[in-house]
């Protein structure tokens, strides 16, 4: 038996596929939104510096920070493009309260990002016992090289875990909750249309 389910004389309306549909539009704009969002905060929450030169920089807490090499940047109002890959820099890390030299080593986990006229890739990573002040010293070794920008933040890959998390979670809830709305409102109007059916069947037999 064909059942013609067009009409709009039934209720719930056809209006709420529409609204189904506004429900996915609406979790995938939020989705792109929360995850730019949480990306520029990450990378916009890093603190430049530029090196050869020295900085003395206020951490916020303890903990492991990484340091980033930004190919592409813009700082002080200044743009800067420099190579892929940079050597014979070293950098040297001291707590200014203490005076004590902290361990710099090769970043372990590879993090980049790209963001308007900024892009950059973790190159280092130290250990801060604590938050406060720190001196960093950056210089090349027997040679001169380029002035480049530095970036220096921490727990960036868990900001970003997060903000997909996020992301991710809203835009399948926002499916989830499309598809219900959508199932909700075909079976509905299947029932009004078969009691419809059936009543106009009744009335003919009566006749």
């Amino acid at each position: 038996m064909y059942l013609d389910m067009k009409g709009d004389d039934v209720s719930p309306s056809l209006w709420y596929y529409a609204l189904a549909v506004l429900i996915v539009v609406s979790g995938f704009a939020a989705f792109a939104g929360l995850l730019y969002s949480g990306i520029s905060g990450s990378v916009e929450g890093l603190i430049q510096i530029k090196a050869p030169g020295n900085a003395e920089l206020n951490l916020s807490g303890s903990g492991e920070w990484t340091v980033f090499y930004e190919n592409n940047s813009y700082f002080d109002g200044k743009i800067y493009s420099t190579g892929e890959e940079i050597s014979g820099l070293e950098i040297q890390v001291r707590e200014k309260a203490t005076g004590l030299d902290l361990a710099v080593y090769p970043a372990k986990v590879s993090h980049s990002y790209s963001l308007g006229s900024r892009s950059g890739r973790s190159i280092l990573a130290f250990q801060a016992e604590r938050a406060g002040l720190y001196q960093i010293n950056s210089s090349y070794s027997a040679r001169i090289g380029p002035e480049i920008i530095l970036s220096v933040g921490k727990g960036m890959a868990e900001g970003l875990i997060s903000s997909i998390a996020i992301s991710m979670a809203l835009l399948f809830g926002s499916i989830v909750l499309a598809s219900i709305v959508a199932y909700y409102t075909f079976s509905r109007r299947k029932r009004a249309f078969l009691k419809r059916e059936e009543d106009e069947r009744m009335m003919r037999q009566g006749r």
